[in-house]
């Protein structure tokens, strides 16, 4: 009896569990691919957001607004296209880690910084940003982890 409810129970659950990591790939992939273009779109404000940290020395900071960017185009495109699924969540992963400690310096310096999340130049909440990379760090999580489960069980 148990088995007949499992049968009846497996394909809802199955198609459950297919579209939540979909759906977390193409939010998570759509977000980064939109800061990204948003900020090759305006490189001059974004760099000047990154200054505003004070922790990038000042040689630095064009090579960080210029490279960053890109990053976070191709891995938003790799989870919007599914492709390499776990290396581009694991990457996000690591940025967001960074983005928060970075974040939580500057908070706890009592610095005012704009966190040119989606380019630069545009007012922002520092615990709302906060929030959103805590947020980002389990969904890029859950996703590397259910890509690898997944992987896992192809073979």
């Amino acid at each position: 009896m148990d088995a007949g409810r499992e049968a009846k129970r497996g394909k809802p659950v199955t198609r459950w569990r297919s579209l939540l990591p979909l759906g977390f790939r193409l939010a998570l992939g759509g977000l980064f691919l939109y800061s990204g273009v948003l900020k090759v779109a305006a490189p001059l404000p974004f760099a000047d957001s990154i200054a505003s940290f004070q922790i990038v020395p000042p040689a630095l900071i064009a090579f960080v607004a210029l490279g960053l960017p890109p990053l976070e185009i191709i891995l938003g495109a790799m989870l919007i296209s599914g492709w390499r699924v776990r290396i581009a969540s694991l990457g996000v992963f690591f940025l967001s880690v960074v983005f928060c400690l970075v974040l939580s310096q500057a908070l706890a310096r009592g610095l005012q910084v704009d966190c040119g999340c989606f380019g630069g130049g545009q007012s922002s909440q520092p615990w709302v940003s906060l929030s959103r990379d805590i947020v980002l760090i389990a969904v890029s999580a859950w996703l590397y982890w259910t890509a690898s489960v997944e992987a896992d069980s192809e073979f």
